[in-house]
């Protein structure tokens, strides 16, 4: 009786099996036309960088509204990408004094403290892969914030920020991090010294974070720790790589998500000797690097629903590597930059403030 039982269980078995099979390829199927119905819903071709750059060859060239102290700006970024801060990798002795540099330049500019002695210290826990199971390493980070009081509209913010955090030493070797970012932190300072000189309409926060390479951690800390309500935040101007790029272009990323901040790029580009495109904003497939919404800091305003901008340039061959140096920069492309990014934190105190 048990030899007929089995018997019979076997074609039922296999029946059962066939058609768990077929339902797994149809579902299977289904996942892969839906993924492909997702990746087709994205077409970031429309940003029309050839035709953006075929219009901008037509614009007439002429000095931008405000200029940065050229020796100063290039002075903060050979100090920072020196030898002697190693990398500014987040905890580190080469961080930490990158850190007493930075609070030494805005006390001399004259900025005020946002948080005692500037510094807003945080903690994060930092994975890497052996500690995927374990929780990370806790880190010690700390943001740097200063403000100038607006003269009209205190109480409405433009937040001003730049990531002062390198990759450290790497198998005992350097990563300088000139490009990335001693020269968005030289953008900033070279703004703190403008509006400390011609104070602002609206209150400017500089913004100096720590841990943007390890997961953006300090500008989350920022948004997350209520020393500033983002209800009062009117846009955050976010500066990451302004000093080199292979074909002149710096992109500014956020117009896509907030078309109106076009009425304050547009009149700047049209006269700016970098080309500015619009762009890497408009949505994409998840897995596609080009996507710079998240990229940077101003991610983190981003979802807190703060209008942002954002100043860039194209990965080069130098990224994340040592050759990332203050040599390797382009000097008269990095200043017309930080030209631009004045002017566009000029223009922005300029416009009227958008109801919270």
């Amino acid at each position: 009786m048990s030899i007929e039982v089995a018997s019979s269980r076997g074609p039922r078995w296999r029946a059962r099996l066939g058609r768990m099979l077929k339902r797994l390829v149809a579902v299977a199927a289904i996942g892969l036309l839906a993924l492909w119905i997702y990746a087709a819903t994205f077409a970031p071709e429309r940003e029309d960088w050839d035709g953006q750059r075929a219009l901008l060859a037509n614009r007439v060239v002429q000095p931008l509204p405000v200029q940065p102290d050229r020796e100063r700006l290039l002075a903060d970024v050979r100090e920072l990408s020196s030898a002697q801060y190693a990398g500014r990798g987040v905890d580190t002795a080469g961080g930490r004094l990158a850190a007493d540099y930075l609070v030494g330049r805005l006390r001399d500019l004259g900025i005020e403290p946002l948080v005692p002695d500037y510094r807003q210290p945080f903690v994060f826990q930092r994975k890497r892969i052996r500690q995927f199971w374990t929780g990370g390493i806790e880190t010690r980070g700390v943001n740097l914030l200063g403000v100038i009081r607006g003269r009209t509209r205190p109480d409405a913010y433009l937040v001003i920020s730049a990531h002062y955090d390198h990759l450290g030493v790497r198998d005992g070797v350097i990563y300088p991090g000139a490009d990335d970012n001693a020269s968005g932190v030289a953008t900033l300072l070279a703004a703190a010294a403008q509006f400390k000189a011609h104070p602002p309409a609206h209150s400017l926060v500089f913004a100096l974070f720590d841990g943007e390479e390890t997961g953006i951690a300090g500008a989350r800390h920022f948004v997350d720790s209520g020393v500033l309500p983002m209800a009062s935040v009117r846009l955050n101007l976010n500066f990451d790589m302004l000093s080199r790029s292979s074909d002149g272009v710096l992109f500014a990323t956020g117009t896509w998500q907030h078309p109106e901040l076009k009425t304050l790029v547009d009149p700047l580009r049209a006269q700016a000797p970098v080309r500015v495109l619009y762009g890497h904003d408009q949505p994409r497939p998840f897995w596609d690097a080009d996507d710079w919404v998240h990229a940077s800091d101003h991610g983190r305003f981003h979802d807190a629903g703060v209008p942002f901008l954002y100043l860039g340039v194209p990965d080069h061959a130098d990224y994340h590597r040592p050759g990332d140096t203050f040599a390797a920069i382009d000097t008269d492309f990095f200043v017309d930059a930080a030209a631009f990014a004045l002017s566009l934190i000029a223009a922005a105190d300029a416009a009227a403030p958008a109801q919270p």
